[in-house]
């Protein structure tokens, strides 16, 4: 097994079950110290000892991250216990990710800070541009030595971490090349010179450090700049390649808590002398909660891979991942809240207040690193690029299929990033491939799904080869763009049944494929005869992990120390 997995397995035993007293995050801190809108030092003080900052710098670096699955895996984990802790220490993999793009110097020393547990921060947004960073105001001098003015808000960090990554502007002009990054290391420059804006008040993430930080004309020593001046653009929009697939580790965590608390209510509700697991319709909808949460998970491992596979086309599949993600998930607690009811709001005794807090937080990971509108923008944007690799020969699938947890990946190679795919996806070109390959063993079930996917996602390919590109996108083409990333969710489905042959009993097993297929396929307009049956299944598989104490997941193996 690689090392990927057993650190990842290690870093469970380590926190301990979160009901357990002598655990390293317990719920019951975990509920009070969100209410308090308390920073979660001492989980970030256990993180750091355990090590789980090394899984941040590349091996090139003198780290332990060999491959996405490293960071993606240990967040998941941590963030199933506490969303905010995650939040809090994971900043530091996108703060300092835009040195490792940059290579030389500056990333050594990024690599040192981040190894010594020290937190990065990541200085884009300003307050009044949002999302357009063209605009930014933030400026370096350079004309003798460089400074620092201006300001970054709101930022995850801004008033806690050590250093951070800041984009700021070196060319008076509006264009790309006139911003470049500098690193800013509080441990380094004048702090008189440095000041805070307050503590957001937040509705999720309560206890995180979401401030901001103002510059005045603070000198930064030499070799500071991060890349060349004017490279700024370029390495942010690079990184955040990689950014958007590790922040979908959060909802990935957050829904392991949904699925987790569903079943267990499932199991245990009684309802006029009956138990609820007895229900049918009830254990329907619990299914398909599960169904969307599996989908989530095949379209967020399958697109890190890609980061090893095919990351000339991180372009395009991390928009893809970055919006199918969230917004599958956010569909998971809208349906488990639907579920519990009024449980679902409680606060206070059995750990009522589990769901709930991770309710909320989850809706904020959908506007970190690009929000869906920006990711859907995204996605309209390689249309042509999407229709050109159409036409193309599918190629190797073989990288992306090294799914199972014995196989080491190809290793990271940053400088194959682009900032735009010659011909697209190689997944959603390869549908009618994958599709031939899981209708050889399919259950009839089963294989009516997949041709019902098979035909709705041709018609997609279809309209996206009509639709072309453009400069102003209106409601149709972004429309056409979620049904772009759900059905790249349902070829994510799809490799997986075909390619992961080390995977658990669960994903070995064709329900969970129709329960996911099914849903793909409603949001795609095109919603199969009936698939409460496998919903119903799916349920009573969940179930029984559930009872075991374990994740319901499609990769057993990547859990097992």
């Amino acid at each position: 097994m690689s090392k990927t997995f057993l650190r990842a397995a290690a870093i469970d035993e380590h926190l301990g079950n979160p009901e357990d007293p002598r655990a390293r995050i317990r719920s019951k801190d975990v509920v009070s110290a969100d209410e308090s809108a308390v920073f979660p030092a001492e989980t970030v003080d256990t993180l750091n000892e355990w090590g789980m900052q090394r899984a941040y710098v590349p091996a090139l670096f003198g780290g332990e991250m060999h491959d996405l699955l490293t960071p993606m895996l240990l967040t998941r984990h941590v963030a199933r216990r506490d969303l905010t802790a995650a939040v809090a220490h994971g900043k530091t993999f996108l703060g300092a990710l835009c040195a490792w793009l940059a290579g030389g110097d500056i990333a050594l020393r990024m690599a040192s800070i981040v190894d010594s547990g020290a937190a990065v921060s990541w200085g884009l947004t300003e307050s009044g541009r949002g999302s357009d960073l063209l605009r930014t105001r933030t400026h370096c001098t350079t004309d003798g030595p460089t400074r620092l003015h201006g300001g970054k808000w709101p930022v995850n960090n801004a008033t806690r971490g050590r250093a951070m990554c800041v984009l700021v502007r070196t060319r008076t002009e509006l264009s790309p090349r006139s911003l470049s990054l500098v690193l800013a290391d509080k441990e380094e420059i004048d702090l008189r010179r440095v000041s805070y804006r307050p503590k957001v008040r937040t509705h999720g993430i309560k206890g995180a450090d979401i401030s901001g930080i103002d510059w005045d004309g603070v000198p930064l020593p030499a070799g500071r700049f991060i890349g060349e001046p004017g490279q700024g653009l370029e390495l942010v929009l690079k990184a955040l390649q990689i950014t958007r697939p590790v922040c979908t580790a959060l909802s990935m965590g957050g829904a392991d808590t949904a699925v987790a608390t569903v079943l267990t209510f499932l199991s245990d509700r009684r309802l006029y002398g009956r138990g609820l697991v007895d229900l049918p319709g009830a254990t329907a909808d619990a299914g398909a909660v599960v169904a969307d949460a599996l989908i989530a998970e095949a379209t967020a491992m399958v697109g890190a891979r890609h980061v090893t596979a095919y990351p000339e086309e991180m372009g395009l599949v991390s928009a893809l991942v970055k919006y199918v993600v969230p917004a599958t998930v956010d569909t998971v607690f809208r349906d488990a809240t639907r579920f519990l009811g009024a449980r679902s709001q409680l606060i206070g005794p059995a750990n009522a207040g589990v769901f709930q807090k991770a309710a909320r937080d989850n809706r904020v990971v959908g506007i970190f690193d690009g929000n869906s509108v920006v990711n859907l923008n995204a996605i309209i944007n390689e249309f042509g690029a999407i229709a050109r690799g159409a036409r193309r020969e599918i190629g190797d699938l073989s990288p992306l299929e090294a799914l199972d947890p014995g196989v080491e990946p190809p290793g990271l190679d940053f400088g194959r990033l682009r900032l735009h795919t010659k011909a697209g996806s190689t997944l959603l070109r390869a549908i009618p491939s994958l599709a031939s390959a899981a209708l050889r063993s399919a259950s009839p079930e089963l294989a009516r799904a997949i041709e019902v996917f098979r035909d709705v996602a041709a018609e997609v390919s279809g309209e996206v080869s009509g639709a072309g590109a453009t400069a102003k996108p209106g409601a149709a083409h972004f429309e056409l763009a979620q049904l772009v990333a759900e059905t790249f969710a349902g070829a994510c489905c799809l490799l997986v049944r075909t390619g992961n042959t080390a995977s658990s009993s669960l994903a070995r097993d064709d329900t969970w494929a129709v329960a996911a297929l099914g849903r793909v396929c409603e949001r795609l307009g095109r919603p199969l005869p009936d698939t409460t049956s496998a919903c119903r299944a799916l349920a009573g598989q969940a179930l029984e992990s559930n009872r075991r104490g374990e994740p319901t997941t499609l990769f057993e193996g990547w859990y097992a120390a």
